[in-house]
């Protein structure tokens, strides 16, 4: 039998995921964003995914957390620095992984700028154009506007990962004295541009789409909050949540994190296992919103085991179908993704179908769900001749 056809994929982890993105906000304590009218669509989303309500920025600064972010380190408090960074960072295990990164910034001028300003654009509010990856490298074309980021959901070509930047006038920076207005416009961004990727063929159900909310630091005029972890030189109680199929639904944390378990839960997503930059190869991962992870340490184990096909290549358009599924606590349902849109669930540990596939080639995933909740899957990628 093929080894891919046996699968021990419990989410006792951080679940592998192609696609990871992470949308940052500026300079919000996380009291002026939870439950505000003025932001609708966001709460919406915290409703739908899961929320750390003890996460604390590492400083004050907005370059210095993007770094902590994407670097896991202090490298400059210079804002105004046109500076490269060579320095192990997000980009470089990304590409180590053999995956694709983009950054979208909004007001962005052409692909590639490496000013510091361009109307509300903040370079310092972009990251990965910082580092001598992307910036030594004809990679620096993958430093583009949002409307490309659009543009690549409608064609289905979005990149494994992506770092997302607002323009300051969308993203709670650019407040003046009218925060209600600028957090209903921040919010509205949010829904415009964030609601089609949540809305793109990974975000659905049986897809591994993984999208971080994140927010640099709190209000700068006074919340230096720290946490029981770092007792000071903090910058502030800040929002950070996480939405996606294999997040769990509603859920609230109350672990305390820091920057580098973010950039520690985006590279194990993406397939780094050991050796994260700087002060995430410490850091605790953020395991905990994922679906069938329960109390650290507590691992559930489970197997599927499919019968038929018996190969990655099928002669269609009848394709037959058969697993078994294993685990600890009894099996409660299996169903089959297609293209991440489920085509059959039966609520046995037993799925025996046909499934009627054209020519072509298929993402097909097999899932179970145990007493308990917890999640196991075994994927593969199935051609029809």
């Amino acid at each position: 039998m093929l080894a891919l056809l046996t699968g021990v994929y419990a989410f006792a982890q951080v679940p592998r995921s192609n696609h990871v993105y992470i949308v940052a906000e500026e300079n919000r304590s996380y009291e002026h964003i939870v439950g505000s009218s003025a932001m609708p669509y966001l709460n919406s989303l915290l409703a739908k995914g899961s929320l750390a309500t003890q996460f604390y920025a590492n400083q004050h600064g907005s370059l210095e957390n993007y770094f902590w972010v994407t670097a896991g380190q202090f490298l400059t408090d210079n804002n105004s620095t046109t500076a490269v960074f060579n320095v192990d960072n997000i980009e470089r295990h990304v590409l180590t992984n053999g995956k694709t990164f983009k950054s979208y910034a909004q007001s962005l001028p052409y692909p590639g700028y490496m000013g510091l300003f361009f109307n509300a654009y903040m370079k310092r509010h972009a990251p990965l154009s910082y580092f001598s990856d992307m910036v030594d490298s004809s990679l620096i074309k993958n430093h583009v506007s949002t409307t490309e980021l659009a543009k690549d959901i409608a064609d289905q070509t979005l990149p494994n990962f992506a770092f997302i930047t607002p323009d300051g006038d969308h993203d709670m920076h650019n407040c003046g004295a009218n925060l209600g207005a600028c957090l209903w416009t921040a919010d509205q961004w949010l829904k415009d541009n964030i609601g089609p990727l949540l809305a793109s063929p990974p975000f659905q159900p049986g897809g591994d789409g993984i999208l971080i909310l994140w927010a640099d630091e709190a209000d700068l005029s006074g919340d230096n909050r720290c946490s029981a972890t770092i007792l000071s030189g903090c910058g502030g109680h800040i929002v950070v949540a996480m939405i996606g199929p294999q997040v769990k639904a509603g859920y609230k944390s109350i672990t305390t994190y820091h920057h580098q378990s973010v950039l520690r839960t985006m590279l194990e997503a993406l397939g780094t296992t050991w050796n994260f930059p700087a002060a995430a190869n410490t850091a605790p991962d953020m395991r905990e919103f994922f679906v069938g992870n329960g109390s650290p340490g507590i691992v559930p184990t489970g197997v599927i085991k499919v019968l038929a096909p018996t190969s990655t290549t099928v002669t269609g358009p009848s394709v037959r179908a058969v697993a078994d599924a294993t685990a600890a606590n009894p099996i409660t349902a299996m169903r089959i993704y297609v293209n991440f849109v489920s085509v059959i669930t039966v609520n046995s540990n037993h799925l025996d179908t046909t499934l009627s596939l054209a020519k072509g080639t298929y993402s097909v995933i097999f899932q179970a769900w145990d007493s308990k909740g917890n999640v196991y899957k075994n994927p593969m990628t199935l051609t029809v001749q």
